[in-house]
């Protein structure tokens, strides 16, 4: 089954983020020197992730069931 993949971003030099609709979950994930996927990370957000924005270390969140923008700082 998949996790219904809305928006991949790049948040660092090998670090994404993942937004799921399906899961309604954020996955937090770095790449290694042959680009395989490690440290990924499961951040609950209990609702639909449509879009994600990184600017300014800043993580924009556009939330579907509410329809609201969430931001998370890093």
């Amino acid at each position: 089954p998949s996790i219904g993949i809305s928006e991949l971003t790049k948040i660092g030099k090998k670090k994404y983020v993942a937004g799921s609709l399906v899961k309604r979950s954020l996955y937090f994930f770095d790449l290694d020197d042959t680009n395989n996927i490690i440290n990924i990370e499961e951040v609950k957000i209990f609702e639909r992730i449509r879009d994600l924005k990184f600017y300014n270390n800043k993580l924009y969140l556009f939330l579907e069931d509410t329809p609201s923008v969430g931001v998370i700082h890093f």
